[in-house]
C-alpha cells in the first residue's frame, strides 16, 4: 500500500469515529426520554397484543406517541428506559396527523427530550432514530434526510403536510418513536414506512408535533375549521379559468350542504364550485383542508366561488369540526 494510500485510510477511519462518537453521544443524551409502549385489546374472548415507540417530553410524565399506537389498544403500559413500568392515561389524539399525547404519574422528574425545529433540516443531514422494533427496546438505527416536504396520507383520509422522508431503518414498532438529529433534538416523531418500496421510512415533523401537544394541552383534542359541506376536487375548463382570472385550473366542488351548518348560513349551495378563501388560492380539498385551520374557527372569511357561469363572494363564519 502506498503512504498515500495510507493517508487516505487513516483519514477514513478518523471520520468514521467521529461519527461514531456523535451516535453515541446522541444515544446518552436522548434514550432516557424513549419509552416502549405495551398495548392490550380485546377481542372477544381473546387478548390482542400489540406495540408501539414513544418519548417524554416533559419531567411530569407527558408521553408523545402515534395515534395509532396509542388507540391499539384499551390499556397502555409504558416502560421507561430503567425498566419500570407504568399505566398510562390517553390525553388526547388527532387522527388526522397520527400523533397522541398520553400522560404517566411519577414521584420524580423523569429524563425528556426536547422538541426541535424541523424546518431547519436539510436534506442529508444525519438524524437517528430510537425505538422498540419488533419488541426490542432501545434500537438505535441511523440514516440521513432523504427528502422533505413530502406528503403522506393519514389513516382518516387527511394529507399530512411537510412529512420527513429517511433511510433511517424503521421497523413494526418503531412507530411513535422519535427522529433526533445530532444534537439529541427530536426533529420528527416516526410513523409509517412503505416496506414495498425498499423501506421509504416518514416521520411527522417536529413543528407539526408541537402545535398537536400544545392543542391537546389546551382543549384534548385539535381543533380545525369546518363548512359544513361535502365536497370533492374538480377540473375547470381553461376557458373559465380564464374568464375569471383563477390562480389553478381546479376547484372545489360542494356535492352537499349540512343542514344548518356555517355553508349553509352562508348562502353556499350544492353545486358551487369554491376557488379561493380569503385571498388564497383552493385547487383541491387537502388544500381547503389545510386553509380551514383552527386560527379560522369563529372569524368570517371571504369565499370565492362559482355558481353555473357567475362568479360570487359570501362571508362565511367556521365553526370547530365536531
Amino acid at each position: 500500500m502506498k503512504r498515500d494510500d495510507t493517508s487516505l485510510l487513516d483519514d477514513d477511519l478518523e471520520l468514521l469515529d467521529a461519527y461514531s462518537r456523535t451516535v453515541i453521544q446522541t444515544l446518552e443524551l436522548a434514550r432516557g426520554g424513549v419509552v416502549s409502549l405495551k398495548t392490550q385489546a380485546r377481542r372477544g374472548v381473546h387478548t390482542i397484543e400489540g406495540a408501539g415507540s414513544g418519548f417524554l417530553i416533559t419531567p411530569d410524565g407527558y408521553v408523545l406517541t402515534n395515534q395509532h399506537v396509542a388507540d391499539a389498544g384499551h390499556s397502555v403500559v409504558v416502560t421507561l428506559d430503567d425498566g419500570s413500568e407504568q399505566a398510562a392515561q390517553k390525553v388526547g389524539g388527532d387522527v388526522d396527523t397520527d400523533l397522541a399525547l398520553l400522560r404517566i404519574d411519577n414521584a420524580a422528574a423523569l429524563p425528556h427530550l426536547e422538541l426541535g425545529e424541523s424546518k431547519s433540516l436539510r436534506v442529508g443531514q444525519v438524524v437517528i432514530a430510537i425505538g422498540n422494533p419488533q419488541g426490542l427496546a432501545q434500537t438505535v438505527t441511523t440514516g440521513v434526510v432523504s427528502a422533505l416536504n413530502r406528503s403522506l396520507r393519514a389513516r382518516s383520509g387527511r394529507l399530512i403536510e411537510g412529512v420527513i422522508q429517511t433511510d433511517a431503518s424503521l421497523n413494526p414498532g418503531n412507530s411513535g418513536g422519535p427522529l433526533l438529529d445530532t444534537r439529541a433534538q427530536v426533529v420528527g416523531v416516526n410513523t409509517a414506512i412503505i416496506a414495498g418500496a425498499q423501506s421509504l421510512c416518514f416521520s411527522i415533523p417536529a413543528d407539526t408535533a408541537r402545535w398537536v401537544v400544545s392543542e391537546l394541552l389546551r382543549h384534548g383534542r385539535v381543533r380545525r375549521a369546518w363548512l359544513g359541506v361535502k365536497a370533492q376536487t374538480v377540473p375547470l375548463p381553461r376557458r373559465t379559468v380564464v374568464h375569471h382570472g383563477l390562480d389553478v385550473p381546479s376547484a372545489v366542488s360542494v356535492d352537499e350542504v349540512l343542514a344548518d351548518g356555517p355553508a349553509e348560513r352562508a348562502g353556499v349551495k350544492a353545486g358551487d364550485r369554491i376557488v379561493r378563501v380569503d385571498g388564497l388560492p383552493i385547487k383541491d380539498v387537502d388544500t381547503l383542508n389545510r386553509v380551514l385551520g383552527g386560527e379560522r374557527i369563529g372569524r368570517s372569511v371571504h369565499v370565492e366561488l362559482l355558481r353555473g357561469v357567475q362568479k360570487l363572494a359570501l362571508q362565511l363564519v367556521p365553526a370547530a369540526r365536531a
